[in-house]
Parts: C-alpha cells; structure tokens; sequence
C-alpha cells in the first residue's frame, strides 16, 4: 500500500508540472483570453491549462484531452459551472486530465457534478454539492479524487462503478440523500494516513470514536458496493 500511495504521489506531480509547461488561457466575464470556459477548451492544445476566474458560467463541458481545468477565485469565491437542471456541468472522457478549484451545480436527472469515463484523471477539491450525483467515476482507472466536497446530492456523493485502483481521500460527503459513497469495484478510500469525512461515521453515535483525538476515527468505514474499506475515515469536527 505504501509503495502504491509513493506512486501515485509521483504520478500526480509529474501530471500538475507535465501541464504547467503548456500554455496558459484565461477565462472571465472581460478582460481575459475568453468569456465562455467551452471556447477555451476548444482552442486549448493537449497540456495547457485553462484558468478560470470567479463568476457563474452557464455550460456543459466534455473534456476531451489532456488539459488542467483550474478555477481560481479572483476575489468573489469559487468559480460555479451551473448546468441549469440538465446533464452534467463537466464530463470527463480524456486520460490525465485534472479538474481543480470548481463548483459544480445543478446537474440535470441522472447525471453528476463531474462525470468521468477515463484514467489517470485527478479530480482535486471542488465542490460538486446538489446534484444527483456529486463525483461518478464510470470504468475509471488510476484516478486520484482528493479534497473534494460533495454533500446534498440527490443520489449519492461519490459513486464508483467498474472501477479499480482509484485513490479516494480527504473528500467530505454529507446529507447526500440515497448514499454517501458507493464502490462495486476495488479501488483504495485512503492513502495510508487519512481517507474520507462521512456524514453518516463521523460521530460516536454512528459508530466512528476517536479515542486518541487524532482527527479518524479508531475503526473503518465500509463503502456500500462491495468490499472496500476506508481504513481512517474523518471524524466529526
């Protein structure tokens, strides 16, 4: 597990600096590159980043090569990608693609905050609350989901089908209304040190103690699918 966690650590790295030698393309209301994040993407080459500024933008992206999709508060909160009511605000169909810093609201029914059909991707603290689905990996390989929030779904806050050896920690899953997490395949829910924040085990009443006030609670969580295990779940604050 250790040896795994070290290389998925590298592979993350060398994915943020492999993209931050590309060219770099902004995205705001005036003043930057573009106005609309799907032009950018669209005139974006393999490993540029597409940066984009505080705002609401109204779209449905499908991700189609290998870019990083940055928000960046510039000063009014997190950027929000809004699908008003129908698809997916981001759907991944790329390897190695990163999807940092956004909100992602109001998927239509059936459909997820960010949807993702590819491997190597790392999906890296947005916040894909009220939604059916907040993050769906779908025959997904290698991925690395990481301090994310996704609470108030729908369905489910971080669902996984068909999926093996994705990297799943420091994600916080609340009040979602069918299931916190769901995983019929065989993918790690921690890094070794510290897995995920579970509105349903995170307090004494449902099981998760911490004993020795380090933060996880002293037994694992079982992830509904199969048979996953996050070994060091996140205790309640």
């Amino acid at each position: 597990m250790a040896d795994m966690v070290f290389k998925r650590l590298i592979l993350v790295v060398y994915l943020l600096s492999a993209l931050a030698q590309g060219a770099t393309v902004t995205v705001c209301a005036g003043g930057c590159d573009y106005s609309s994040i799907k032009a950018a993407i669209f005139a974006a080459s393999p490993g540029d980043v597409v940066e984009v500024q505080s705002g609401r933008y109204y779209d449905h992206l499908n991700i189609k090569k290998k870019i990083e999709l940055r928000g960046v508060d510039s000063g009014k909160g997190m950027p929000i990608l809004d699908a008003t009511g129908s698809g997916s605000p981001i759907t991944i169909s790329a390897d190695g693609v990163v999807v940092e810093g956004l909100r992602l609201m109001n998927g239509g029914p059936g459909s997820s905050g960010i949807l993702v059909h590819s491997d190597d991707d790392v999906i890296l603290k947005n916040d894909a609350s009220n939604n059916y689905v907040g993050i769906h990996l779908v025959g997904s390989k290698n991925c690395t989901v990481q301090g994310n929030v996704a609470n108030g779904n729908l369905e489910f806050g971080l669902r996984l089908d068909d999926c093996t050896g994705n990297m799943i920690y420091e994600n916080e899953m609340m009040k979602n209304f069918m299931q916190n997490a769901f995983d019929d395949g065989t993918n790690f829910w921690d890094n070794g040190m510290v897995g995920n924040r579970y509105g349903d085990f995170d307090d004494p009443d449902e099981g998760c103690r911490d004993e020795n006030i380090d933060g996880l609670c002293d037994s694992g969580r079982e992830i509904p699918g199969g048979s996953n295990l996050d070994r060091f779940p996140m205790a309640g604050g």
